[in-house]
């Protein structure tokens, strides 16, 4: 049976769960999370699980093909230095010779063989196969970055924000042409912040990633370490940044000004089909239009979203197979036919001020990377327990670019 086949079975039966729900005890189905019997609660926590969890397969798999389509996967296939044979020249970043004796020679404690590859005073490049590998990881684990636009820059912009179109009339033959030119109200400051990720490794497993020739799964899981800690405080701060003397998160009350607010301390459990249709509205349809438009929500928000119906008796929540302009692969999840992505920083507790959803065009939420992946050794700090750590960074920025293209959830 595929994920879809799967999916679709467990949802015909949670629908018929939720139905014998209300019919037993008069409730509406969100209720079922409260004052459901043991039996109720256990039975439906267990299909949100399982639906969570084919859903999650699915979106990785539709990761994995985007990237698949931009580059291959890199692959180390690097012998050991000093063999008969070797892959590429030692010269050459992009060689896996070159990451073999970079691994070697940045965690060496001898002076020569580090200088020999040494840029400046303090750095040595980092593989190119590394960087890519550590690049594409931050790009599956990263839910922001997959949906929003991102940029490269080479300094600290400022980025004009228009406030108003030029002014287009209605002129008889002869008639008199007024010029107007469109204004701009305010301008975004875009400071790349860095972000650093310091990973140890100890001398034996240095030497067992080259002695024994495995330089490419050695450089695979020291990469897979680092992406995941740089792209999961990315994706913090790309959330809930508060903006000052960081990145601007998406979820931030203060960013967007279109609300549709529950009320003090509004919870995630007295959320409506029709406050996510009102939600849904308050967007102009200029920027509903987007193929980037889409929802952005918690998992706790989703599973009460699955229960509820609106007038007409429908499911707000739906899957299907394919969505126009989306992604072919696997399947896709929507509420009222948008597409929904989770973000796991994404509040959920009762506080006022709290966004516990966006909808909108995630053209308009910019990533700001100011460089790639840079890497330096310390070989020497902590010697004496025989390890090495490399520092890894990156710096970046991200701001909603024109909050009218937004909405948000409150409390």
């Amino acid at each position: 049976m595929s994920d879809l086949e799967k999916l679709q079975n467990i949802t015909h039966h949670y629908r018929k769960s939720l139905a014998a729900y209300e019919a037993r005890t008069g409730n509406k189905a969100p209720s079922v999370d409260d004052r459901g019997s043991g039996e109720e609660k256990e039975l439906f926590a267990r299909m949100d699980a399982d639906m969570s969890s084919i859903e999650l397969r699915a979106q990785n798999l539709a990761i994995e093909a985007r990237l698949a389509k931009v580059e291959k996967t890199p692959k180390f296939s690097g012998q050991v230095p000093g063999a008969a044979t070797r892959a590429g020249n030692i010269e050459d970043i992009d060689s896996p010779a070159y990451a073999a004796r970079w691994l070697k020679a940045m965690c060496s404690r001898d002076p020569e063989q580090r200088a020999s590859l040494l840029l400046t005073s303090t750095s040595a490049a980092i593989p190119t196969d590394m960087e890519r590998r550590i690049v594409m990881k931050m790009q599956q684990t990263n839910v922001m970055r997959s949906i929003s636009k991102v940029s490269t820059i080479d300094s600290n912009r400022t980025i004009p924000v228009e406030n108003a179109l030029p002014t287009t009339a209605l002129v008889t033959e002869a008639g008199t042409i007024t010029s107007y030119a469109p204004t701009f109200s305010s301008a975004i400051s875009v400071v790349p912040y860095k972000y650093v990720t310091a990973t140890t490794m100890s001398q034996e497993f240095i030497e067992d990633a080259i002695g024994t020739g495995n330089i490419g799964s050695g450089m695979d899981y020291v990469a897979d370490r680092i992406a995941m800690s740089l792209s999961l405080k990315q994706e913090e701060a790309y959330t809930i940044g508060s903006g000052s003397s960081a990145p601007q998160g998406i979820c931030v009350a203060a960013g967007i000004t279109q609300v549709v607010d529950l009320g003090t301390a509004g919870a995630l459990a007295s959320v409506t089909a029709a406050n996510l249709i009102d939600l849904y509205h308050t967007v102009p349809v200029a920027y509903r239009s987007s193929q980037n438009f889409r929802w952005l929500v918690s998992d706790t928000l989703l599973k009460t979203v699955r229960k509820l119906v609106t007038t007409n008796g429908d499911f707000v929540f739906q899957t299907q197979s394919t969505i126009p302009g989306q992604l072919g692969v696997g399947f896709a999840q929507n509420i009222l036919g948008v597409p929904v992505a989770v973000g796991q920083y994404v509040p959920t507790a009762s506080t006022n001020t709290n966004v516990f959803a966006v909808i909108g065009d995630f053209n308009y939420f910019e990533i700001f990377d100011r460089t790639g992946v840079t890497s330096f050794i310390d070989p020497y700090s902590q010697a004496a327990s025989m390890q090495t750590t490399m520092y890894t960074y990156t710096r970046t920025d991200s701001h909603i670019m024109m909050p009218a293209a937004f909405a948000a959830l409150t409390s």
